[in-house]
């Protein structure tokens, strides 16, 4: 079922005459839930990542071309848990547009409008040990403008996915969460 139509309904005067008033029943988009874990299970060997096994999410790194719809579709069989897919990941997926990454397509257009068509492979900055220094610091080397907008698109890549075996408890739970807005 679409994402929209879990929402609370309100009534609201969508014509705004004071004389005239006359309300409407309107999906209350502005009502909101937050998903409460926010670790990921335990995908591979980097001790990096927070280890709660029980949680119920396992780690994506999303390819070139993969959209919220296609991921949902690919985990869930079902192209209209897309907002399960960006639910999962909360507060990292608040403006989808943005926060989801571009394609190699749409990153190269993205820096040519930017920078300018001619600056791609201009100098951004010196990099050394992942940190960013001087050009004169030992080690230093040259990160491109295209270099360093991929680094920032690469960073958004890796996304939890909740387990199929839960997205039916998550939906029903959402559904009576946004009951009680």
């Amino acid at each position: 079922m679409a994402y929209f139509s879990y929402f609370p309904k309100i009534y609201y005067d969508v014509r705004g005459l004071s004389s005239q008033q006359q309300f409407d029943a309107v999906t209350n988009i502005m009502a909101r839930v937050v998903i409460k874990s926010n670790s990921w299970k335990q995908t591979d060997d980097n001790v990096n990542e927070l280890v709660q096994a029980a949680n119920g999410f396992s780690k994506y790194i999303i390819k070139d071309g993969d959209r919220p719809d296609t991921v949902a579709d690919m985990f869930y069989g079902d192209a209209e848990l897309h907002w399960v897919v960006l639910y999962a990941n909360g507060a990292s997926m608040i403006q989808p547009w943005y926060d989801w990454p571009m394609t190699q397509y749409d990153l190269t257009k993205f820096v040519a409008k930017k920078y300018g068509s001619d600056n791609l492979n201009a100098t951004n900055h010196y990099s050394s040990g992942g940190f960013q220094v001087d050009s004169d610091a030992a080690g230093a080397t040259i990160v491109t403008n295209f270099g360093h907008e991929q680094t920032l698109n690469d960073a958004k890549r890796p996304i939890r996915v909740i387990q199929s075996e839960y997205v039916s408890l998550v939906v029903d739970e959402f559904k009576s969460l946004m009951v009680s807005h």
